[in-house]
């Protein structure tokens, strides 16, 4: 008797949300990006499918596609948020924390904030990721002033548009470093090779 007379007091509401919350569903087409905004970083399109905006900040989705081998992240930390990749072609190599392992489409790895990790596409045809960020930090600006400070490389057959002027030579490191630190994010190392 004792302890059903506890339960009422260990029951917990959900807290009320105080904005407003999409009441309908958000619909992105293969191919397109949220409000048809197309990011470009280096090779690498970045199509954000769901925007923080959507999601009152707490996640935003974006499909990463024409990742080439040796274009991938520097060995960096987000110290707010968390980090889910699912390969939808090529294969990965992730370092995370001191683990390294292989990903191939299907495949699936999270990332807690405070963990180090960084990623390449090591297969012979470029990749494509599916990744969420939670919470979502405004990722979608990271990513467009990123597009701005990595070099662009062109590949034969490979259509990039969104860029005017695309960047040439090496990333403006001091750029990059701030950039990151405005995201809560520390690059640790140099890119896996």
């Amino acid at each position: 008797m004792q302890s059903s007379l506890l339960a009422p007091a260990a029951l917990v509401l959900p807290a009320k949300i105080t904005t407003e919350r999409p009441t309908t569903g958000i619909f992105t087409k293969t191919g397109a990006a949220r409000n048809a905004e197309k990011i470009v970083c280096a090779t690498t399109a970045v199509d954000f499918k769901l925007l923080g905006s959507d999601t009152n900040g707490d996640m935003a989705v974006f499909v990463s596609s024409n990742n080439r081998r040796g274009n991938g992240p520097p060995v960096h930390v987000h110290q707010t948020m968390d980090e889910f990749f699912c390969v939808l072609a090529g294969e990965f190599l992730f370092q995370v924390g001191n683990e390294t392992t292989h990903l191939k489409p299907g495949d699936t790895v999270f990332i807690p904030r405070n963990v180090s990790h960084a990623f390449d596409c090591v297969s012979s045809e470029p990749g494509k990721l599916l990744v969420t960020i939670q919470p979502a930090s405004n990722m979608e600006d990271f990513f467009r002033q990123l597009g701005k400070i990595l070099p662009r490389v062109d590949s034969p057959g490979v259509d990039l548009p969104g860029v005017d002027s695309p960047a040439t030579g090496a990333p403006d490191m001091a750029a990059l470093n701030n950039l990151y630190a405005a995201y809560d994010s520390v690059i640790l190392g140099p890119p896996l090779r």
